[in-house]
């Protein structure tokens, strides 16, 4: 790796560093973006879950007394309320058949690695690639190489369309332009610096 860039250039350095930097803040973003996702399934599950709980309950104590029902009514409604609640049953344990929370702990764990390189390559960067010796300099670049590559092996697998992709790269740079917006104007309001980089 390290041996594919000249060795006397700090700029070739600070490139690379640079660009395993944006790589990793897209990924985060990314991550950020599918564990949200991962949070509404859930909290949906869980809200309809809630609703559907307290409906059928209502109904299997209320039911008989609001509807006048012969006997064979009252097996055709007791076999609803029981298909009812099984349809609970596989809404309550939704999460494990289909790992949602699981997924969302992945992602959540994937931007806080990401989040962690990041702000070592920054710190290398900005900091201590003007203190160090050329070869520490190298080996250091080497090390958040190898170190991006571990992380990306372990980061939990991420199925997201090109359109989606772009959506969300897109999103992240635009959050950069702002961001650099209010950097130079710090009365500036967030709204207005949002609405400025849209325009562009």
């Amino acid at each position: 790796m390290v041996n594919s860039m000249t060795k006397n250039s700090l700029t070739d350095i600070e490139h690379v560093i640079k660009d395993l930097e944006r790589k990793s803040e897209i990924s985060r973003e990314i991550h950020i973006d599918r564990s949200n996702k991962c949070k509404r399934w859930s909290d949906l599950l869980l809200l309809v879950t809630i609703v559907l709980t307290l409906v059928i309950t209502f109904i299997s104590l209320a039911g008989p007394y609001l509807i006048s029902l012969d006997e064979t009514g009252k097996n055709i409604f007791g076999i609803i309320v029981a298909l009812a609640g099984l349809a609970i049953l596989f809404l309550s344990v939704s999460d494990r058949i289909f790992g949602i929370n699981e997924r969302y702990a992945g992602h959540v764990q994937g931007a806080k690695l990401l989040t962690d390189f990041i702000r070592d390559c920054h710190q290398f960067r900005h900091v201590e690639i003007n203190k160090e010796g050329e070869e520490k300099k190298l080996l250091k670049l080497d090390s958040l190489q190898t170190g991006y590559s571990q992380i990306q092996q372990v980061l939990p697998h991420v199925d997201i369309s090109d359109a989606e992709f772009l959506k969300i790269k897109e999103a992240f740079y635009r959050k950069i332009e702002a961001s650099k917006k209010l950097d130079d104007e710090h009365q500036a309001n967030i709204s207005a610096a949002q609405k400025d980089v849209d325009i562009k």
